[in-house]
């Protein structure tokens, strides 16, 4: 029955192809000569920072959220347009001794290039959330980056033909509350009152069919699961933070099989994820205790019920205890400032020879 269903499905011979022009793509000579160039900078960047020390640390706007701070260096957020409106020789004496951290969605292609291409006394480090399907942004920051963190386990080796610092993968964590929002208001998680019914609401992608059918499905069965619009983000803190702690479960449908933040949002929040399958047995989900997380299969989606009550008796099993373990376990290993120390660590290892703890010669 499997083999028939397999040789059912369209287009067979898909993956073989895909798998030939990938391999000959990648082989061509110009790829040296980038990892020469791009070893050259770096060689140039490690000298200056030794010399120099590391003056600043500047993440772009969309990670602002997170509220990243250093004890030891200023930490600054760009403008949501900085890359877009930047001139680069304005721009230089500000960027130079800096480490950039930057969202690909704070990116302007062409604006972004000049800066990297004219600022030789900066590191650029590019957090890449979209590696599983943005690729023709994903490679170009792969170019355009001193270190590239994409989030996802897709397309790595393709990634590091671009870029042989390629890094992690440095997973998506909690980024729209700060450590300290989210340890102020445990209270607020443990006695918000909470709906049984799983939280779901997703924002809709034309081209990932299968996403939308399978969250339009649930949906016939839990309106708390269905789709949403980007107002979300213009939102206050404070709003949507009461949103996630107002249900016990969270239905997660990711694009394709990538790990979505998420998964992280509703464990800081008390929260228990559902997530597909086939991430069960993929880090870093590998990791996370199985009280405070469930999985659904194919059936699942077609009675999702049994699994919801499931998931409310893990829920009322764990009471509070289970709500604080949640959330102390993703604010200590999967909010936003741990990424971004995972990504500096990367930066003192390549240009100051060891981790930041190691390497406070390098920071003036």
């Amino acid at each position: 029955m499997i083999t028939d269903l397999f040789y059912a499905l369209p287009d067979n011979d898909f993956a073989a192809r895909q798998a030939s022009d990938y391999i000959a793509a990648t082989q061509h000579e110009r790829f040296f000569h980038l990892a020469r160039a791009k070893q050259a900078r770096m060689a140039a960047l490690g000298a200056y920072f030794s010399r120099a020390g590391l003056r600043k640390i500047l993440i772009s706007d969309n990670l602002r959220g997170c509220a990243f701070a250093d004890p030891k260096v200023p930490v600054e957020y760009l403008d949501k347009d900085f890359f877009a409106r930047a001139d680069p020789a304005r721009e230089k004496p500000f960027l130079d001794g800096a480490v950039v951290i930057v969202n690909n969605n704070d990116v302007d292609m062409a604006g972004y290039a000049k800066l990297y291409d004219f600022c030789d006394r900066t590191c650029f480090i590019a957090w890449d959330w979209d590696n599983h399907h943005w690729l023709d942004l994903s490679v170009f920051l792969a170019a355009h980056s001193d270190i590239y963190a994409p989030a996802h386990h897709e397309n790595l080796y393709l990634l590091s033909r671009y870029n042989w610092l390629t890094c992690g993968p440095v997973y998506c964590a909690c980024v729209q509350w700060s450590r300290a929002f989210l340890a102020d208001r445990l209270v607020t998680i443990l006695t918000t009152e909470r709906s049984p019914e799983p939280l779901g609401k997703h924002i809709p992608y034309a081209s990932f069919l299968f996403r939308l059918q399978v969250i339009a499905i649930l949906q016939q069965h839990y309106p708390s699961i269905g789709f949403s619009d980007r107002t979300f983000h213009n939102r206050t803190p404070e709003s949507r933070f009461a949103e996630w702690c107002s249900h016990e479960l969270h239905w997660i449908v990711p694009v394709l099989n990538d790990v979505p933040i998420r998964i992280f949002d509703a464990l800081i929040t008390g929260g228990i994820p559902i997530v597909p399958e086939s991430l069960r047995l993929l880090p870093p989900i590998d990791a996370i205790d199985r009280q405070h997380i469930l999985f659904y299969g194919a059936d699942d989606l077609l009675a999702p019920q049994k699994l919801v009550a499931r998931g409310h008796a893990l829920f009322q099993h764990g009471g509070r205890d289970g709500m604080v373990a949640r959330h102390r376990f993703a604010l200590e290993r999967h909010h936003g400032e741990c990424r971004m120390r995972q990504m500096l660590d990367c930066f003192f290892e390549i240009c100051a020879g060891g981790s930041q703890e190691t390497a406070s010669r390098a920071i003036r």
